[in-house]
């Protein structure tokens, strides 16, 4: 009893150690770009990601939920900037993604607060979706974002009194939800279509390169 006892005390001290650090350890490097850390930010679990790099991993999750912490799965609601980083002259490079970091901590907030910035940022979210579904590569999630987005527009529409919009019958939540997959298909199309045009781009550079070799 006495031995789980002083184990458990001693992974308390080391989680508070870790929950009050405000520099990443010294012999540790970032674990999404395996490089030093630029731009150092601390997770609400404790681990240590580069401002940019973990910024971009959550670019290829879903727009409307925290990005899911790499080493341990944790939802990741708040980013802690180093201290050193608001004490010091920033570049450019370093204060966009400090911008970045406040903006993505505001989204995932919690409360009135986090629900206001969530309406502020809603063309923000929608372009992320949009951006999501033209990349061959992502996974559906954002298909199921763009269908439920659809469903809550034919709620709105019909609690307003309009009625512009011919159903043919087969409901107005039919509808909104056959254009949201016909939409999602057209874009699903160009981003096929703008990758091949870009393959095709860097093949051309490549052979230019070749001959001027």
């Amino acid at each position: 009893m006495e031995t789980d006892d002083t184990g458990r005390k001693m992974e308390e001290e080391l989680g508070g150690n870790k929950r009050l650090s405000e520099t990443p350890p010294d012999d540790d490097c970032c674990p999404i770009c395996f490089g030093p850390f630029t731009v150092p930010c601390r997770s609400n679990c404790g681990h240590w990601y580069c401002g940019s790099c973990i910024l971009q991993f959550w670019n290829y999750s879903s727009a409307s939920k925290p990005c899911g912490c790499p080493m341990c799965t944790c939802m990741i609601v708040n980013l802690m900037p180093e201290a050193s980083l608001e004490q010091q002259p920033q570049n450019q490079e370093v204060a966009e993604v400090l911008k970045s970091v406040r903006r993505y901590n505001l989204l995932f907030l919690g409360g009135a607060r986090g629900f206001i910035q969530k309406v502020r940022e809603l063309p923000f979210f929608i372009k992320r979706i949009f951006q999501g579904l033209m990349d061959p590569d992502t996974n559906d999630t954002y298909i199921a974002e763009i269908r439920l987005f659809a469903m809550l527009l034919s709620i709105i529409y019909r609690a307003t009194p309009l009625d512009f919009i011919p159903t043919g019958g087969i409901g107005i939540g039919r509808v909104f939800d056959c254009s949201a997959i016909i939409l999602i298909l057209i874009l699903r199309l160009v981003g096929i279509y703008r990758r091949r045009r870009l393959m095709q781009r860097v093949r051309r550079l490549a052979a230019m390169e070749l001959l001027q070799e």
